[in-house]
């Protein structure tokens, strides 16, 4: 049974069902008063206008299996039909890089096992909320304010990628009118957003950490059902299987880049920091995180596994004629199924899309939570914003930017600012020469980070950042040109960088057949991502001990003084 197999009303029901069934269970919840009873309308009214900080944070209230369903479901999305897939269906990439964005996607809840109760225990729990006031506690306003830009950045990315998915399967599905329209593709968006937007700007982080353990318990099954049906249902040689099982040396490139990547950008996603703080005990923290790790490496598994098995099936599609594509792996295997089969699939990605999208929606609002309780800020301007942010990601979605560079671009802005931020985890000096991080020397050692980018693409020379039309990113226009030759029709490639500043979008050189590049498959990818992490690290140290020297211990102290502010030793007392 070849696509589309549903209608497009079809498709739009089903998706639009799935999300008004979590909508139901949060607000249900949310009517739930702490003793267990229901609320009147006009307490539930009054809580949403003067929301608690318990509507805020879920401060110390989720036993460790809510915390590791809550984070799995946050760190899921419709992302992974393609990511994974991908990657485990291009023979250059196989096998190490399905372990390496398996391993990337649950290293950061690994290592927030072991810095997460000390950020915790600095920040406190009356300030602690976002990721962003642990650089206000630990630094000062100013390092905040990059934190929150980094953070914000990449979640709103990360929302738009969401968005985008879920349209983008919802056409797959959809009949001829659906796969084309922009207003079926707008109905997804629209939907989708304003439905948990509804709900998490209603019943706050604890009604989304109660459809998180649906989802959690929904993508699990789901998970399970589909790798006995697909793969009985698409059986495979062992000649098949070793034509397409590989491990390369560009695979084990992919996999550290991969790891350095989502780690330094997950890092920054203030959603799933707001698990830190809703965690009842440090021992729930780590059993939580340790839990939301296992099951994101399997789910990721599970996807690349499925991969493999795509192309071993269709390995002449893929490698000889051009016909199949790696990143459509998934939906390739369960092509032949019925129409039921995919309704399932359908509500399978939209459990996956709404579990993340939700956590964003409040991981974008908890960036201003703390100056919401110390300086009175309205509450409803964190609504505003958030909403704004959504629309705008509406945009970005119903336009089709290309979302794996700019998911590349914004790893790397990350990883410009992770190990400024956490090195502030140091806190006394080893020596005269190695210092505890200041705020300008965290500041520097981020700037530090970006102009290595910069210089080293200067010394590349770069024609700036050209996107073909397969989203593969170039490092000159003709490299562009060369590759849309392959589109039908051939479209014109989009500039976005100019000169060196290109080096942020990271164009690869090696150029792939079909079409683009291998977006994150190249050593200068990599390279790039040691210069940032290097620099970045290097550059705190020295401009830290420059400011130690010079300044003595003011270079100790915020660089921005605000009253209400608690900075530094101050947090502890």
């Amino acid at each position: 049974m070849a696509y589309p197999t549903l209608t497009t009303g079809t498709a739009i029901a089903t998706i639009d069902c799935t999300t008004l069934l979590f909508f139901v269970v949060a607000l249900t919840f949310a009517f739930r008063g702490k003793d267990g009873g229901w609320m009147r309308a006009r307490d539930f009214v009054e809580a949403v206008k003067t929301p608690s900080v318990h509507w805020l944070s879920a401060k110390n209230s989720l036993p460790w299996r809510q915390v590791g369903l809550s984070y799995f479901a946050g760190g899921m999305g419709a992302w992974v039909y393609y990511g994974t897939t991908e990657v485990g269906a291009k023979p250059r990439l196989s096998w190490w890089g399905i372990f390496g964005y398996s391993v990337a996607s649950a290293s950061p809840a690994l290592v927030m096992i072991f810095i997460a109760p000390t950020i915790k225990a600095f920040v406190g729990d009356k300030n602690g909320f976002s990721v962003t006031d642990f650089a206000l506690s630990r630094y000062g306003r100013s390092m905040q304010l990059v934190s929150a830009f980094i953070s914000v950045m990449y979640m709103f990315i990360s929302l738009c990628a969401e968005l985008t998915t879920i349209a983008n399967v919802s056409a797959l599905f959809s009949d001829d009118y659906g796969a084309t329209d922009e207003k079926a593709r707008t109905t997804v968006l629209v939907t989708v957003c304003v439905i948990t937007l509804t709900y998490t700007m209603l019943a706050g982080l604890p009604a989304s950490v109660i459809t998180d353990r649906l989802q959690g318990v929904m993508i699990t099954g789901f998970m399970l059902l589909f790798t006995v049906i697909l793969l009985a249902d698409n059986r495979v040689t062992k000649a098949q299987y070793e034509r397409a099982s590989k491990s390369t040396d560009e695979g084990f490139v992919v996999m550290i880049t991969l790891i350095i990547a989502v780690l330094s950008a997950e890092l920054f996603n203030a959603g799933q920091w707001q698990r830190v703080y809703a965690a009842k005990s440090t021992a729930d923290l780590r059993k939580g995180l340790a839990l939301g790790a296992g099951l994101i490496f399997f789910v990721m598994w599970f996807f690349g596994v499925l991969g493999v098995v795509s192309l071993a099936k269709y390995y002449d599609d893929y490698e000889v004629s051009y016909t199949k594509y790696a990143y459509l792996g998934f939906f390739y295997l369960a092509e032949s199924l019925n129409k039921g089969w995919h309704v399932l699939i359908l509500i399978f990605a939209t459990s996956l899309c709404v579990s993340s999208v939700d956590s964003i929606q409040n991981g974008l609002t908890s960036v201003l939570y703390r100056d919401v309780l110390n300086f009175g800020v309205p509450v409803n301007v964190i609504r505003v914003v958030c909403a704004a942010l959504n629309v705008g990601a509406i945009f970005v979605a119903i336009d089709k930017i290309d979302v794996l560079s700019l998911f590349l671009m914004v790893d790397l802005v990350c990883a410009l600012g992770a190990p400024a931020l956490y090195l502030g985890l140091m806190r006394e000096d080893v020596n005269s020469f190695i210092v505890a991080p200041t705020e300008l020397g965290a500041i520097m050692g981020v700037v530090s980070s970006a102009i290595a980018v910069i210089v080293q693409g200067a010394v590349l020379d770069m024609d700036g950042a050209w996107t073909d039309c397969y989203g593969g990113v170039h490092s000159t226009k003709a490299l562009a040109v060369a590759a849309n030759e392959w589109c039908t029709p051939a479209a014109a490639p989009v500039h976005r960088a100019w000169g060196p500043f290109g080096n942020f979008w990271l164009p690869d050189g090696t150029t792939v057949e079909g079409g683009g590049l291998q977006a994150f498959g190249g050593k200068r990818t990599l390279l790039t991502f040691i210069l940032a992490i290097v620099f970045s690290t290097f550059g705190t140290f020295f401009f830290s001990w420059l400011d130690v020297y010079f300044r003595g211990e003011r270079a100790r102290q915020p660089l921005i003084a605000i009253s209400g502010d608690k900075t530094g030793v101050e947090t502890e007392n």
